[in-house]
């Protein structure tokens, strides 16, 4: 086996580990909502938690809720789309201190990296928004349905973490 071989290998390993990490952290993430969802309603049922506050009434909140679930479903690909670019990511800016001595598919993985937790970060808006709903007012059907919209949203949205790393290092070495 050539060392050209070896590299290319040990590259894939490392693009295959951190897109593995990755998948699991989006997982991890978008699966919390149903976590908190299920701790809510036990909350209001066994531990008689009362409404903080009257943002809204009950329907029109729910309502608002689920609304901006289904358009962030409808969004979401599109979206991912535009912000998961590999030129978009490959021209972001870092602001680790690893990326100022990071080249090639090292500096790929870091950019995608960052890409992804911003992408994560938006589509995790939506259900953060939804649960201080749900708390404000004590709903439970509100917080269960935010956890099965985020679970929901997870498979639509999920990106393919592997080729969005070899894609923004093919961005990056191409020639400016």
């Amino acid at each position: 086996m050539s060392n050209q071989t070896r590299s290319d290998q040990a590259v894939s390993d490392q693009t295959r580990a951190l897109a593995r990490r990755l998948t699991l952290v989006w997982f991890a993430v978008l699966a919390a909502p149903l976590l908190v969802g299920i701790g809510i309603a036990l909350l209001v049922i066994y531990g008689h938690f009362q409404p903080l506050a009257q943002l809204a009434p009950v329907d029109t909140a729910r309502m608002v809720a689920v609304g901006a679930m289904g358009l962030m479903l409808v969004v979401a690909r599109p979206l991912r789309k535009v912000l998961l670019a590999p030129e978009t990511v490959a021209a972001r800016l870092l602001k680790d201190p690893r990326a100022k001595s990071a080249e090639g598919q090292e500096l790929a993985m870091l950019k995608a990296q960052a890409g992804a937790f911003s992408f994560l970060g938006v589509m995790d808006l939506v259900s953060v928004l939804a649960i201080v709903l749900s708390l404000a007012h004590a709903d439970v059907v509100l917080a269960l349905i935010n956890g099965i919209f985020s679970l929901i949203l997870a498979l639509v949205a999920k990106p393919d973490f592997a080729a969005l790393i070899d894609n923004v290092a093919a961005e990056l070495r191409r020639p400016s």
